[in-house]
């Protein structure tokens, strides 16, 4: 087996040996060719340099004009064909489709083909049929696609879209988006596309012999007339030239576009070195602007009013509701996927705009009509939407940066959030070096830094596995009372929305089911949606007969101030949680039951019985008890806790 595998990767290794000599060997000979006095006598007629100096003499303009034609229309495709692929991608509809076929049209039409249209629809105009332009214009025509394409393709790659909300979250107009994140992004798109356009045009021999006149020959005609002289010796002299002139300048291409390699140096930093270990966000230090039982306050007063979202398709995602935030209060909106939480969030953000009754306040302020780069938000997003062209300090102080910030306070301002986020020592890495729980600390610290005057957090610790999770859900709720500012929190993690808001804003598709205090929507909800969404909830089925309830398990006598009522035929429906009730001695319980399963979780188990009800019960004991399938036992409720729901 041995043998066979040394035996098959020497065959290879023979192979490949083969190819390169295939396709080296040509290369050296016509290098050689370019060097000899006569190149069918070879090397032994001896070696010089004349025919360099005839290509340099005669057809040096050839050459120089080709780069010039070949530079030109490589600006000029990056002018056109850049922001064109921008807007495509952007603007994905079948309009853009369309202009993204025509545009490719010529890859289809042979360059013989374009050359005779031009010359057919421009050839009249003498200056310009002259002139070196005329060749640049069936260039351009010719290679714009290559560069829509390439810079399409690395845009539809990354998040683009994110980045931009990003950027425009931290006030960053229009043109610093374009410039400072769209462009340094798309910037290996966009170098494949310039290697491109520039070889293709240096290249191109059909379409510009049949543009070119004598006046406005170019590398490809040169090239043919130097063969055409029947001297190898100088067409290979020619090639040689070429390449040593246009292989720098390639190489100049690609060392602009490489990213450079930038260190934030911070002012005062206690950051330590080594290992970037996760600790405890530290405690805020800022000033705040007011005070309200010792915790502080920098933020403000946010109030929808109406607000509403249709889609231009109809789609209703957001139905009509109003909601006040006070300054420095913690609001968690909750619910399922396609609620329309996350619509609620973009509009106060102002990335959606509620439909024409709706408003939104920032204190007293109507910021309907403000676009989100004015509203001074801060916005976690729950991708992050960090910048990868951009280390960890860079990413912080880009909002203070478009803010117009001068650099000393900038630097500071950047050295306290990395203090405070406890990740000095990542501040010179990129992005795509950290792991989920840094680039959730440094998207915080990003948000913050801009001080503003309200925090969007949409759902940031989805990506983050369940210890880290539990870990940041801490710190983050220690930073916000901190800091005081007041925050809009979406998720559809109960415990995540338990243990942050200081009210929860219940969403059920696209309308507010309730709106209260983490205790009211447990222990007070006013729908069954809410009831069975937050926790765990137990439904019981059964009939009321004068002060008792009674089930197919028994019975449980109602107090004489209970307000619950029976329904058509005397029936009742009524819920209760797992912890208003226990499993209890023979004899002191409500109803009998039987054990259908039980589930050790450490500090409690789960049990699951059957025969009080209708349905299944949940019902939690200490962790040391234990259970077996089909073991008979009896349930004590709380009578007081049971709800009733009618919707």
């Amino acid at each position: 087996m041995q043998k066979t595998k040394s035996m098959l990767f020497h065959a290879q290794f023979l192979f490949t040996l083969l190819v390169c000599a295939f396709l080296i060997v040509p290369v050296v000979q016509s290098v050689v060719a370019g060097l000899t006095e006569n190149f069918i006598m070879g090397v032994k007629s001896g070696l010089t340099l004349r025919w360099f100096v005839q290509v340099w003499s005669l057809y040096r303009d050839t050459i120089f004009l080709s780069i010039l034609i070949a530079l030109t229309c490589l600006a000029v495709t990056l002018i056109l064909g850049v922001p064109a692929a921008y807007a495509m991608v952007k603007k994905q509809n079948r309009w853009t489709r369309l202009f993204e076929e025509l545009l490719v049209t010529p890859l289809a039409v042979p360059g013989l083909a374009i050359a005779l249209a031009l010359i057919i629809n421009y050839g009249g105009f003498t200056g310009f049929r002259t002139s070196w332009i005329f060749i640049l214009v069936g260039h351009v025509i010719f290679t714009l696609p290559f560069m829509v394409r390439s810079v399409i393709a690395i845009m539809n790659s990354v998040s683009l879209k994110e980045f931009e909300e990003g950027a425009a979250s931290l006030g960053a107009g229009f043109w610093q988006r374009f410039f400072q994140v769209v462009i340094p992004n798309a910037l290996p798109g966009i170098l494949a596309g310039s290697l491109m356009v520039f070889t293709l045009s240096i290249g191109e021999f059909n379409l510009t012999w049949m543009l070119h006149t004598p006046m406005t020959k170019t590398l490809p005609v040169g090239l043919a007339d130097s063969y055409a002289s029947m001297r190898l010796e100088i067409g290979s002299a020619y090639t040689i030239i070429f390449f040593l002139m246009i292989i720098p300048l390639l190489i100049a291409m690609q060392w602009v576009a490489k990213p450079r390699q930038r260190e934030f140096v911070m002012e005062k930093s206690h950051a330590a070195t080594g290992a970037t270990v996760l600790r405890p966000i530290a405690a805020a230090s800022c000033s705040p602007d007011q005070k309200e039982g010792g915790r502080k306050l920098s933020g403000t007063a946010l109030r929808l009013v109406n607000c509403a979202k249709t889609f231009v398709d109809g789609t209703r995602a957001l139905e009509p509701f109003n909601l006040k935030v006070e300054a420095g209060e913690t609001v968690v909106i909750l619910g399922p996927s396609g609620c329309g939480k996350t619509t609620l969030l973009r509009i106060i953000a102002g990335l959606e705009s509620p439909d024409s009754d709706g408003r939104v306040y920032f204190g007293e302020d109507d910021v309907t009509d403000v676009p989100i780069e004015k509203r001074n938000v801060g916005m976690v997003f729950q991708s992050y939407a960090l910048f990868p062209n951009m280390t960890v300090a860079e990413n912080i102080a880009y909002g203070l940066k478009v803010r117009g910030i001068e650099a000393a306070p900038r630097h500071q301002r950047v050295s306290e959030m990395l203090d405070m986020m406890k990740i000095g020592q990542l501040q010179n890495r990129h992005i795509d070096q950290l792991s989920g729980g840094q680039k959730q600390r440094v998207a915080l610290a990003r948000a913050i830094a801009v001080r503003p005057k309200v925090l969007l957090l949409d759902e940031p610790l989805t990506a983050l596995d369940a210890k880290l999770r539990d870990l940041l859900r801490v710190e983050i709720d220690s930073l916000l009372r901190s800091l005081g500012i007041t925050a809009i929190y979406v998720t559809h993690d109960q415990s995540e929305a338990m243990a942050l808001g200081d009210r929860i804003v219940v969403m059920n598709t696209a309308r507010v089911a309730q709106v209260g205090s983490p205790r009211e929507i447990y222990f007070e909800p006013q729908t069954r949606f809410v009831a069975e969404f937050i926790g765990t909830i137990n439904r019981l089925k059964g009939r009321l007969q004068e002060d008792r309830l009674v089930f197919p398990g028994g019975s449980i006598p109602l107090p004489a101030s209970s307000a619950v009522r029976a329904g058509e035929n005397g029936n009742v429906e009524l819920f209760f949680r797992p912890e208003h009730a226990a499993l209890v001695e023979f004899g002191q319980g409500h109803l009998h039951a039987t054990v259908v399963a039980s589930f050790f979780m450490g500090d409690r188990t789960r049990v699951i019985i059957e025969g009080s009800s209708d349905d299944y019960l949940t019902i939690e004991t200490k962790g040391i008890q234990s259970f077996k399938k089909g073991q008979r036992v009896e349930v004590a409720i709380d009578p007081g806790a049971l709800l009733r729901l009618d919707s």
